[in-house]
């Protein structure tokens, strides 16, 4: 009797012992397909990035004269950084200076006497060569000046600094980095089945510490990632200046798919995954037809089918692991 009553209790819609119907048939629940309206999010993680960022490396050799700058602090573009030693290209200029004014008086008078036969055009030419040669030498000074007087290529705010006035610095050497956060690049992809679902202009949204905003897309790499199926896509974020977000913060992206006038819906318990398919089982004149299923996109508890399944069929609910392909089987309608 003990074993007869525990046999009895261990019933349930879901896959163990179910009730028979009526002529011993398995009676299960089933769900009717009907055509509607339907799209569904899509998440993934996101990694946010500085809308600009750039390591401020010096371009010259030379011993650092000044500093014009506090550790992070906001700075606007075009202000001065630092300054490296350029006295001996100044004491060069002036030299070259007084030179260049010599060797053009020169090449004028060349001219004038060619007039009288009194230099050749050689001589001109040479003379030529030498105000040239000279201009040159001057450009170049003057850029090794501008060079050894670093400034901010873009408005941001600044980070750290390894050495003080009076350090000798190496072409290349780091003097610090500078971020601009008015902007943050948020990076992420998707699989590749969402292409359609994103382009230009696409609003997404972005959630970091439980707070959501809206990121507009600007770029997509127009080739598909072969090891992963998925598309590199990056958004443009709006900084609130009462709330930055630092780069580098973990973020979640929430992308809406193409919305689908007339979709076909199943509930995901009706689905049975096997090593190979996707199958739901179908009642059809009062037997269980197993059939293969190629699914969209989902929600919590709904997935779209995209093939395997017409409008009007009726997918078998409960009682999955004991129905079996042309099993006689009573269902009753939950929608």
């Amino acid at each position: 009797m003990f074993l007869l009553m525990l046999s009895m209790s261990c019933g349930d819609n879901n896959g163990k012992a179910t009730p028979k119907g009526a002529k011993g048939r398995l009676s299960v629940e089933g769900y009717k397909v009907i055509p509607q309206p339907f799209n569904s999010d899509v998440t993934a993680t996101a990694e946010l990035m500085a809308g600009e960022q750039v390591e401020l490396m010096a371009p010259l050799s030379g011993q650092v004269l000044d500093i014009y700058f506090k550790e992070g602090s906001k700075i606007r573009e075009g202000s001065p950084i630092m300054h490296i030693d350029d006295r001996h290209w100044k004491a060069q200029m002036v030299g070259v200076k007084a030179a260049l004014i010599t060797a053009q008086k020169d090449y004028e008078r060349k001219q004038a006497l060619l007039e009288v036969e009194g230099s050749s055009q050689e001589d001109i030419d040479k003379a030529y060569s030498t105000v040239e040669t000279l201009k040159s030498q001057l450009q170049q000074l003057q850029v090794n000046i501008n060079l050894a007087n670093v400034t901010a290529p873009f408005s941001g705010q600044l980070g750290m600094r390894n050495f003080s006035k009076g350090a000798f610095l190496r072409q290349g050497d780091i003097i610090t980095t500078i971020t601009s956060l008015q902007q943050l690049k948020v990076n992420f992809r998707l699989a590749q089945e969402y292409k359609n679902s994103v382009g230009p202009g696409k609003k997404v949204s972005v959630i970091v510490d439980g707070d959501t905003m809206q990121a507009s897309v600007y770029a997509i790499n127009p080739i598909i990632d072969q090891q992963s199926r998925t598309i590199h896509v990056r958004a443009l974020l709006q900084q609130d200046p009462d709330n930055m977000i630092m780069p580098g913060t973990f973020a979640e992206v929430l992308v809406t798919t193409d919305f689908v006038n007339e979709a076909l819906l199943i509930p995901t318990r009706a689905v049975v995954p096997e090593i190979n398919d996707q199958t739901v089982y179908i009642y059809k004149n009062g037997k269980a037809v197993r059939r293969a299923i190629e699914m969209g996109n989902r929600t919590a508890d709904m997935v779209q089918v995209l093939q395997g399944v017409v409008a009007g069929d009726t997918v078998i609910t409960t009682g999955l692991l004991e129905v079996k392909e042309g099993m006689d089987v009573q269902v009753q309608l939950f929608n």
